[in-house]
């Protein structure tokens, strides 16, 4: 029987007109041990199916277009749900939905016919199960009379439904397992008629939602529709908030048509809160509130990072946008689930901690904690906003992007787009609708999320692409435009691979093959900037420590020493910090007694440095008494990136009392770059 991960390399293989065995391991995270029992395995099931197997050519793993063709059909016909061999975690997430809709008792034999598992596979994710419910407040149980059920508040139960179905979708047959399990209680009818219902409302009402959003909402009403027996509360409060968005009568009107008159009364506001979290522009501003929000969340990005965000009305606006589904899903506890996040916290860690410290305003509006998958995709927005300040937009070809995911993903996409790219350029993000208007005159290429069809070439992209998509993507583009790249992009990474693993030991292959492909496939102006340590900056000729007794200008200046002596800064970077703390007030005071002055990288930076500078005898800034400093730290910042992960250390030793305070007390330099170096290890 297919499992995923076989289907997962017959796509792969399908989707790439050559592609490496290395390439397949880090595409698919396996071991060559484990890829090739796979591709043994899929081989031998083509061969039961008598369609041409997968072929190993010259290093390319490869597929003949008839294999291809017959394979395509199966996947995306009934995806041949009744050979596939349920992974243990789906089986949880489809059980869970099949109890939620049942029609009548389910025993332990339903659940074995419906997965075809022996009846203690069946016990045993029953067992998890459990256990899974209880830690969102809800008991899976089983009686004789009810067989197995699930009791617990009816907003609970949905938020596993919503939690149960977004999992699913994230994966490649995940439609087809949730059709699979409407099928087994007669309900395909009900997905059609929910289908239709919102298709009509959408356009009698002009409502743009995000299209992965609509999918998934219609899978909601439907499950909602076929299980929610029991009424939903909410706080006067909460009726309060929601009767005040514009959307809440339209809502009312979808209401009545999915539910009927009478349910529509209870159901019109979690019908209201979904639809908020799916919309993809918002025009009108019910929530005033959230716009200054933005504002204290873009401070607070400004204060962290030291990065002076350029366009910050345009910030605040696409911020906005993003800020409002977000912030009803985190108020409304609705489940969201981000693939993308592990990926963003490990491409853009330091990013990534920066923008967590700058949501703290939502945490506090909200009184809620914020998920790692919401902070990702803020993550994802802010890192689009410091691309595009790095980015020139000027070259001869026209490249179009198209993307259904919203707008975090949208941003993300293009940034990575004009970062591989620089040659070609790229106007605004498009939806499919939107696409399906624009003439082919008006653009050379297009990249999109979604399929889509044009006289023009057509690359499928991911919002966030790995090393090898990306590698496999700046092929595809130079073979249909060969003058954009000044010198052969298809070299063999791979067989250098081979080379450097078998003359050296290698502790990261997935790091050194991102490397190789940013090397070779990188122009000149793209080149991944490095990102020293903080400790790399801050050594012995950087750190001060004075007995004097100095005003904060004075301070300010000693503080900068070390940098115009080893010529990181000009003397006019100086007087730009201390004109700083003049103009904008005593923003460089960020607690604890530390400032942190800083400037534009255009008022005198010759190249990035830090300096360090311990007042025995505290200043105070613009002499008030409440700002007292006696630790500054000097930032001379060349650009949006490499000053990033220095920071982030630094703000983790600052945060720690035990490292701030040994940086307070001692009186030696070399006990400093101590602390430093084990804070850099320890936090």
């Amino acid at each position: 029987m297919l499992d995923q991960r076989s289907i997962r390399l017959v796509e792969e293989i399908m989707n790439h007109e050559q592609i490496t065995k290395l390439e397949l391991m880090q595409q698919l995270k396996l071991s060559d041990r484990q890829l090739m029992y796979d591709f043994e395995k899929v081989n031998g099931i083509l061969e039961g199916f008598n369609i041409p197997k997968l072929e190993i050519s010259h290093r390319y793993f490869r597929i003949s277009a008839e294999a291809k063709e017959v394979l395509r059909k199966k996947l995306h016909s009934d995806r041949s749900i009744g050979q596939y061999n349920f992974s243990e975690d789906n089986r949880i997430y489809m059980i869970y939905l099949y109890v939620y809709i049942k029609k009548e008792p389910v025993s332990n034999f339903h659940l074995q016919s419906l997965f075809k598992v022996s009846k203690n596979t069946a016990l045993s994710d029953v067992r998890r199960l459990k256990k899974s419910c209880q830690n969102k407040g809800l008991i899976f149980r089983y009686s004789r009379n009810e067989g197995y059920c699930i009791e617990g508040s009816e907003m609970e139960k949905r938020r596993s439904v919503i939690s149960c179905i977004h999992q699913l979708l994230g994966q490649s047959m995940g439609e087809e397992f949730i059709i699979y399990i409407l099928r087994a209680w007669n309900q395909e009818e009900s997905l059609k008629q929910t289908r239709d219902i919102m298709q009509r409302w959408l356009a009698e009402h002009g409502v743009q939602l995000v299209k992965t959003r609509k999918i998934e909402l219609i899978y909601y009403f439907t499950f909602f529709q076929a299980g929610g027996k029991e009424e939903l509360f909410f706080s006067e409060e909460e009726k309060e908030l929601l009767t005040k968005q514009s959307l809440l009568p339209l809502a009312g009107s979808l209401s009545e048509q999915l539910y009927g008159e009478a349910r529509a009364v209870q159901e019109v506001y979690l019908v209201t809160i979904l639809l908020l979290t799916a919309i993809e522009h918002i025009q009108r501003v019910d929530t005033p509130e959230l716009l200054t929000l933005s504002e204290e969340i873009i401070e607070e990005f400004e204060k962290n990072t030291l990065l002076p965000v350029k366009n910050k009305q345009l910030l605040k606006e696409s911020l906005f946008n993003h800020l409002v589904p977000a912030y009803f899903r985190i108020l409304f506890e609705i489940p969201f689930h981000n693939s993308l996040s592990t990926t963003i916290q490990s491409e853009y860690a330091e990013l990534f901690q920066f923008v967590k410290r700058s949501l703290l305003p939502l945490e506090s509006w909200t009184g809620k904690e914020i998920s790692e998958n919401e902070i990702g995709f803020f993550t994802m927005h802010f890192g689009s906003i410091i691309d595009r300040q790095n980015t020139m937009e000027i070259g001869r070809v026209t490249g179009l992007i198209v993307c259904a995911n919203g707008i975090s993903s949208s941003m993300m996409l293009a940034s990575q787009l004009k970062e591989l790219f620089p040659e070609i350029y790229f106007s605004e993000v498009f939806n499919g609708d939107q696409f399906a208007d624009i003439s082919v005159q008006n653009y050379d290429l297009v990249f999109s999320t979604i399929p889509v069809e044009s006289s023009k070439p057509t690359f499928v992209v991911k919002p966030l692409m790995t090393q090898v998509e990306k590698k496999h993507l700046l092929q595809s583009v130079y073979k249909h435009f060969p003058n954009l790249s000044s010198h052969s992009k298809h070299l063999m990474i791979d067989e250098i691979m081979t080379v450097i693993k078998n003359n050296a030991t290698v502790t990261n292959e997935e790091k050194l093959y991102g490397s190789l492909v940013q090397l070779f496939y990188a122009t000149s102006n793209q080149k991944e900037v490095y990102k020293p340590m903080l400790s790399e900056l801050l050594t012995k000729d950087m750190i001060q420590i004075t007995e004097e007794h100095l005003e904060w200008e004075e301070a300010i200046r000693k503080a900068s020493i070390p940098l115009l002596d080893q010529n990181n800064i000009q003397e006019s970077y100086v007087e730009a910090m201390i004109n700083n703390v003049k103009e904008l007030g005593t923003y460089i005071h960020v607690g604890k007694g530390v400032g942190i002055p800083h400037a534009r990288p255009e008022n005198g930076v010759n190249k990035l440095g830090m300096s360090m500078l311990k007042l025995k005898r505290p200043a105070a800034l613009l002499g008030k008494e409440e700002h007292q400093i006696d630790l500054i730290i000097c930032l001379a910042a060349v650009d949006n990136e490499a000053h990033l992960k220095a920071l982030a250390q630094l703000t983790k030793i600052l945060g720690n009392a035990s490292f701030l305070n040994r940086l307070k007390e001692t009186d030696s330099i070399d006990e400093m770059i101590l602390t430093i170096q084990e804070g850099e290890k320890v936090l």
